[in-house]
């Protein structure tokens, strides 16, 4: 079972939000999707699910129109967070609601998760924290048992324990399940460890799709120059994450031979390539605003 994104775009108060966002999503893959705050996350998970019509464009499901045929509904499973229709019900009463809407919805395995994290099962989910209703929703997404699973910062408000079991609860329901999990979040480290895949919103569509491994030619240095002033290829070819001093830290996002070959050159003291990782190829695909941000601080000062 394959689910399609095609051409989906959307305005908000005439705003372009999304536009022409295209990407598939295959059966037992962990997807990360991420974007800085306000690219438009939450509102492509919400055009997905169908919370908002998409003003063009499609969502297919095994070829067929998922948004015109009911019966598929259930194949599919987001709920806004943090404010939503669950929160002035229980766990108890949702239990009902939701063995009506998703067919195979797994009351036992759900009643198990409710008891293991002591949630009470009586009280609405809005009195719960803010970690306790991330973790009920992450429950219900599962129990569920929709193919295709959305989760919008799921580990937020977690404290490191729970957060460590729910990794763990994810994995487990892909592999047991096959299914298919889309992960909305800031937190690049902790999709590093979790995700085949990360989607990149970028300008309203999705602008590239990578994992580290695809990414050969994103490159992590940590380098010492020798001089007064900082190389200027050095800006013009990376992004600069960190400096102290004369200490560089910066990623290149196109390394090419010719900044090798400076880099090995008399300008700098020392040179060491670091390991790169998803909030490093983040920053890079950023590389053009994080300088014209660079260049409107040093107008300031």
């Amino acid at each position: 079972m394959t689910l399609v994104v095609e051409n989906i775009s959307k305005k908000i108060q005439n705003k372009t939000v999304l536009h022409n966002v295209n990407f598939e999503l295959h059966e037992g893959e962990i997807a990360g999707l991420v974007g800085r705050n306000g690219a438009g996350k939450t509102t492509l998970f919400s055009t997905i699910s169908g919370e908002l019509l998409a003003d063009f464009g499609r969502v297919g499901l095994d070829g067929l129109e998922y948004h015109k045929i009911p019966s598929l509904h259930d194949q599919l499973f987001y709920i806004n967070m943090p404010e939503n229709w669950l929160s002035y019900h229980s766990p108890k009463k949702i239990k009902a609601i939701m063995k009506t809407a998703y067919k195979n919805f797994d009351e036992t395995w759900y009643d198990l998760e409710i008891k293991r994290f002591g949630l009470n099962n009586g009280r609405q989910i809005r009195n719960y924290s803010k970690g306790m209703r991330a973790l009920f929703m992450i429950i219900v997404s599962f129990a569920s048992r929709a193919q295709y699973v959305f989760l919008d910062e799921p580990l937020d408000g977690l404290d490191v324990l729970i957060r460590d079991q729910v990794k763990q609860m994810i994995v487990t329901q892909v592999t047991e399940h096959n299914t298919t999990v889309v992960i909305a979040s800031q937190n690049l480290i902790e999709l590093d460890t979790l995700v085949d895949r990360i989607l990149l919103l970028k300008d309203q569509t999705i602008d590239r799709t990578f994992s580290v491994e695809d990414n050969k030619n994103v490159k992590k240095y940590q380098l010492a120059f020798a001089g007064d002033t900082l190389p200027a290829f050095l800006r013009d070819s990376g992004t600069i994450i960190a400096q102290t001093g004369h200490i560089v830290t910066i990623v290149f996002n196109n390394f090419i031979e010719d900044i090798g070959s400076k880099l090995a050159g008399p300008d700098f003291k020392f040179v060491e390539e670091l390991p790169v990782g998803s909030e490093d190829i983040f920053r890079a695909s950023f590389a053009k605003e994080a300088y014209a941000w660079q260049q409107e601080l040093e107008v300031e000062e």
